[in-house]
C-alpha cells in the first residue's frame, strides 16, 4: 500500500474487544504506514446508535477499513462501510450473515463443520496486543481465572497446584486473579514464595508488561483470552487444572487441541515429566494482518 491505510475502530466498551480490534490495527501498523482511531458507540437503541456513529465517524479522516468486535457493532460496521465507502472487518463470529461483511477473522472452534466462505479467516483463539518478546527474564506469572460456564474453581487442588508449580521451578513468581475469582482465593496464597497482585490493582497495561518478562506462564484451564496472550508472548506455557462442568465444550476442545498440538503443558504433564515444553509464539494479529493486505489492499480506496 502507497499510502497511510486509515482504520476507524468501533468499541462496544468492552475492554476484551477493543483489545482484540487494538491487536489487528497495531499488527497491520507494523507492517505498512498506518493511522487508526477509535470511537465509542453509543447504547442507545440501533438506529440512534448508526446515527450516533456516523456523526462521529465523518469528524475524521475518512476509513479505508473498519474494524468492530462485539455484536453490539455490527450493524454500525455494515451501514459505515457502505456510507463511507470502507471495508468492513469483524473479529469472531459475527450476530449477522458473515456475506455482509468484506472479512471475518473467525476463532477456529467457531466453525466447526461449517463451510467456510472466501471472506472468512479462521483464527487460532482470539487476537490480542501482546507480541513476541526475545528479552525474557527468571520471572514466572501464574494468572488465575474463576468459575465458568464450563469449568469451576476447586480452591484445595488449585492451591495444591499452585504451589507444585511455584516449587518446580527458582523463578521470581508473581501471582494474579481475575473478576471471577472467588473472593479471598488469592490472598490465601500469602504463605507461598511469590508476589500475590490483585485485579482490582492492576491497571490494562500490566499483564502485558509482565508477558513480556515472563519467561513462564501458568494459567487456569478456563482463561482462554490468557492462555492465546501468553502463548504469543513466547513465554513457556503451563495449563492449571479446573473441574469441566459439561463433558465437551467448544472451549475446552480448543485448548484441548492446543495441548496436542504442543503448545501447552498440562499440570499432569509437569508432575510426569518435570519439564514444560517450548512452542513456537502465537502471533496470529501478525498473520490476519498480512492476509488482510494481501487481499483488501488492492481494492482499498
Amino acid at each position: 500500500m502507497n499510502r497511510t491505510l486509515q482504520l476507524l475502530i468501533l468499541s462496544d466498551g468492552k475492554p476484551g474487544h477493543h483489545n482484540q480490534s487494538l491487536g489487528l490495527a497495531e499488527a497491520l501498523a507494523r507492517l505498512t504506514p498506518t493511522q487508526f482511531r477509535s470511537i465509542a458507540l453509543p447504547d442507545y437503541p440501533r438506529g440512534i446508535k448508526v446515527f450516533k456513529a456516523l456523526q462521529k465517524a465523518i469528524q475524521g479522516p475518512r476509513p479505508d477499513w473498519i474494524i468492530a468486535t462485539g455484536h453490539g457493532t455490527h450493524l454500525c460496521a455494515i451501514v459505515l462501510s457502505r456510507w463511507l465507502r470502507a471495508r468492513s472487518i469483524i473479529l469472531m463470529k459475527p450476530s449477522l450473515p458473515t456475506a455482509l461483511f468484506d472479512a471475518c477473522l473467525i476463532p477456529s472452534h467457531d466453525l466447526i463443520n461449517r463451510t467456510l466462505q472466501a471472506n472468512v479467516i479462521p483464527t487460532t483463539g482470539a487476537l490480542n496486543r501482546i507480541t513476541h518478546s526475545r528479552e525474557k527474564e527468571a520471572m514466572g506469572l501464574i494468572m488465575v481465572g474463576g468459575d465458568s460456564k464450563e469449568f469451576s474453581l476447586e480452591e484445595e487442588d488449585l492451591r495444591r497446584a499452585i504451589s507444585a508449580v511455584i516449587q518446580s521451578q527458582k523463578l521470581d513468581w508473581h501471582i494474579t486473579d481475575s473478576r471471577r475469582t472467588a473472593d479471598g482465593f488469592l490472598s490465601s496464597l500469602h504463605d507461598l514464595p511469590a508476589t500475590l497482585h490483585p485485579h482490582q490493582n492492576t491497571g490494562p497495561e500490566w499483564l502485558p508488561r509482565q508477558l513480556t518478562r515472563a519467561s513462564v506462564a501458568w494459567v487456569t484451564r478456563d482463561s482462554v483470552s490468557m492462555i492465546y496472550e501468553a502463548l504469543s508472548s513466547g513465554a513457556r506455557v503451563g495449563l492449571l487444572p479446573m473441574k469441566p462442568r459439561k463433558p465437551h465444550s467448544k472451549i475446552s476442545e480448543a485448548v484441548d487441541q492446543l495441548c496436542a498440538q504442543g503448545y501447552l503443558t498440562t499440570f499432569k504433564d509437569l508432575q510426569q515429566t518435570g519439564r514444560l515444553l517450548q512452542s513456537p509464539p502465537l502471533a496470529e494479529a501478525d498473520r490476519c494482518a498480512e492476509i488482510l493486505l494481501h487481499q483488501l489492499s488492492s481494492t482499498a480506496s
